[in-house]
């Protein structure tokens, strides 16, 4: 993952220019960070016999950190509407990064096929169709969006983002397995929202 960032990072420059690629990157570096401050939650949730109760506390706490270290991101570090649109790209682009290597590991090696059985047997869900792949990819590209926006307009809109985050993110893990169009139709209705809602606060329509 490191390596496909580092050849992300030298392509946008080229492409986009310093000042844009710079948003992306700190986008990118804020789910990084988002990332490892997840440990904790990893580590407690792990403790737990219970596999649907130990994902459900996972999901939220993921989802809470998330948009703390977002909103963090914005007041910090990212100045104006038009580097924060860029920098919700550039989280959306470091998970979806992330999540295309996980999925590359859990089938290129035996012990990767293995946990990936593992976590059906044990209720989880796991999606290997493409199409699949591809719809939460623009749904989690506007989410990321959508919530940086908003945050960049006003941080009181971290009321809305978190439980937003919570609530996809608990319906994916408690229904994906046995309602997936339902469930992947909320997330784009939430996400789209997000999206649009973002859009016009910062007046980029």
């Amino acid at each position: 993952m490191s390596a496909v960032l580092v050849v992300l990072a030298a392509t946008l420059v080229i492409l986009l220019g310093v000042s844009e690629a710079g948003a992306v990157l700190l986008g990118v570096l804020g789910w990084l960070v988002a990332l490892a401050a997840r440990l904790p939650a990893l580590a407690s949730a792990g403790r737990l016999r219970d596999p649907e109760r130990s994902r459900t506390i996972l999901e939220s706490a993921s989802a809470i950190t998330d948009e703390v270290v977002r909103l963090a991101l914005v007041l910090v570090v990212v100045s104006g509407h038009a580097a924060a649109l860029w920098a919700g790209f550039g989280w959306a682009l470091a998970e979806l990064v992330f999540v295309v290597a996980t999925y590359l590991s859990r089938f290129s090696w035996p012990i990767g096929r293995q946990a990936a059985e593992q976590l059906r047997s044990q209720g989880g869900f796991l999606s290997t169709h493409p199409a699949h792949s591809g719809v939460r990819g623009i749904t989690a590209t506007s989410f990321h969006l959508g919530a940086t926006l908003l945050l960049a307009t006003g941080p009181w809109w971290v009321l809305v983002t978190a439980p937003a985050h919570v609530a996809v993110n608990l319906v994916f893990v408690r229904w994906a397995r046995r309602r997936l169009v339902s469930v992947e139709v909320f997330s784009a209705v939430v996400s789209a929202a997000l999206l649009v809602a973002g859009l016009a606060a910062a007046d980029l329509r």
